[in-house]
Formats: structure tokens, sequence, C-alpha cells
């Protein structure tokens, strides 16, 4: 008799992902891991709009997040990063569930890969907090109460009207097209704080998917 091995549940999402960090633009540790960041250490920020998807039975869209992570170099291949995870307040429980199986990158997809880099392979904090994301034509905005703010605006490209995109470059978290941009970033959380202003920044749209975690 044949045996037929079970259907694995799986998940997916999409939307904007973008990021500021302590580096001066462009982040070396943008283009690979291995390169030292510009201060021998970094500190960076990605915010995330989920516009549509599922892990397993659960919905995702309209749900943001937000993690940053100080990463001590002297690159960020070297790992050792506290990371900090905020999710959206107005998340359900099933919700948040599945947001941290993504994020901690035990649901597989690119955030397991990511997680291979954090202290002892896992997030250092978790916490809900009111999420406001706002994304406009050359801009996003990402703020977390009193706690987290990251601005980032698009950078005009040579012809003076198009934005200055890099594509084919290797990311599993971002999309095909980066936008470039430069960043402002305030974090005052209780794990790891900085501000910056005028750093690297970019966004795209991302595509994600994964194997629900048994």
């Amino acid at each position: 008799m044949r045996r037929t091995e079970p259907v694995k549940q799986s998940w997916w999402a999409e939307g904007e992902l973008f990021e500021g960090c302590s580096c001066n633009l462009l982040c070396p540790c943008h283009i690979t891991f291995r390169q030292p960041p510009t201060n021998g250490y970094c500190e960076a920020i990605w915010g995330v709009s989920i516009e549509q998807g599922w892990f397993g039975e659960v919905e995702l869209a309209g749900l943001g997040a937000v993690i940053f992570v100080h990463s001590p170099g002297p690159t960020m291949a070297d790992g050792n990063w506290t990371s900090v995870l905020y999710l959206d307040r107005t998340a359900t429980d099933e919700q948040t569930a599945a947001l941290w199986a993504i994020f901690s990158g035990v649901a597989g997809g690119p955030w397991e890969i990511l997680g291979q880099f954090y202290r002892d392979g896992r997030l250092t904090a978790v916490r809900k907090v009111p999420l406001e994301i706002t994304i406009d034509s050359n801009s996003r905005t990402l703020r977390a109460s009193d706690l987290v703010l990251l601005e980032v605006q698009a950078i005009r490209g040579a012809d003076g009207e198009g934005l200055a995109t890099i594509t084919n470059l290797r990311n599993v978290i971002h999309g095909d097209v980066h936008t470039l941009a430069r960043s402002n970033q305030t974090i005052q959380d209780e794990t790891v704080s900085w501000e910056e202003q005028g750093k690297h920044g970019l966004y795209s749209r991302f595509r994600w998917e994964g194997t629900l975690p048994r």
C-alpha cells in the first residue's frame, strides 16, 4: 500500500518593508552581513506593514510590526544580536502567536535565517504596543507610542525625477527593488535605545512564506 506524507500547512505574507540603521548610506551590511558596519556595530530597525497574508487559518492582513536589533560586531554575521519585537496591540491572541512565530524564525521563511543571529537564537523581548504606520508615495513612517519613531524618505535618482533604487541584490527579507532613502530613528526601549538622523534607509515590497511549525 502506498504511503502518503501529511500535507504541511503553509503561511505567507506580503506588504511593505522599510528600514533604517546607524550606518551611513548605503549600509555595508545591507550588501552582505560579512562587511563591517560604518561604526563597528549596527543598530537596525525594520518596519513591517502586512497588506495580505495567512498563517494557516489566521488572517494577517492589516497587521504591523517593528523589529529592532543591536549587533555588537565586528560584523552582523558574527551574531549575538539583541533583538526586540513590537507587535500591534490590536492583534488577536492568534495573530500575535502567528507574528511571533514568523519573526522568531520558528515558522521558517526568511526570518528563520535572520533568527540564527539573535542572541541565544531567540528574541530578547516581545511587546504589544499601539502602532501607527503611514505609507506615502516617497516616504514611510512608523510610530510605536512614544517608544519608537522611524522615518524613511526616498532619495531622487540621477534624472531628478525617478527614485534611486537597487536591483539584483541578494537579500532574504526585502523584495526585488530596493528604494534608497535616508532615515531618522528614535528608539527608547528599556532593552536598547538610540537616536540617529540622516542615516541609511530604504524600503521595498516583500513577500514571505514558510511552513507552519508543528
